[in-house]
């Protein structure tokens, strides 16, 4: 996932838009598969600031991964934000660079690992296939989202137990 920068190079102060669509493998993130579906999208525009490469644009994708409540595959649309500084790695003319800057080679950027961190920020903390999921039942394990079990739902923690008798 690359932008061609060859027409800014010498040109300060010029802009050029850009428009990717590119396949990603699946990834493994903190325990889960993250798949993605269909291609990634990135739009944007990239700046020559002073051989500073400014890059500015949204990254969208669709990915399917199980839920952590009932183990059910669901589908998730995701859009992360792009806001990167990206710098020759030879060096670069002019002002020193704020932040953190992304050092590159030639005349193409590869942003394939901001997208795909820019998309991975955008998770939630839990991935649940709904906010009303139900999950699993911890006897049968029967998805409770589906189905109602007959299993017993009253479980007393036996260090507790005792206080049950003081009733």
């Amino acid at each position: 996932m690359k932008v061609n920068i060859l027409q800014l190079k010498n040109a300060p102060g010029e802009s050029l838009p850009f428009h990717i669509q590119d396949t990603m493998e699946k990834l493994n993130y903190d325990g889960q598969v993250i798949d993605f579906e269909g291609p990634v999208e990135v739009r944007g525009e990239v700046t020559n600031e002073k051989g500073r490469f400014i890059l500015k644009g949204v990254a969208g994708a669709t990915i399917a991964t199980g839920c952590v409540n009932c183990l059910e595959l669901f589908h998730m649309r995701l859009e992360g934000k792009l806001d990167e500084v990206y710098v020759p790695s030879g060096g670069m003319s002019g002002d020193a660079v704020e932040g953190e800057p992304v050092f590159f080679d030639g005349d193409a950027i590869n942003i394939k690992p901001e997208v795909i961190n820019s998309l991975l920020m955008e998770l939630p903390m839990r991935l649940v296939c709904s906010k009303d999921c139900r999950g699993l039942c911890p006897q049968c394990g029967s998805n409770l989202n589906v189905k109602q079990c007959n299993c017993e739902r009253e479980h007393i923690d036996p260090r507790l137990a005792v206080l049950k008798k003081l009733k």
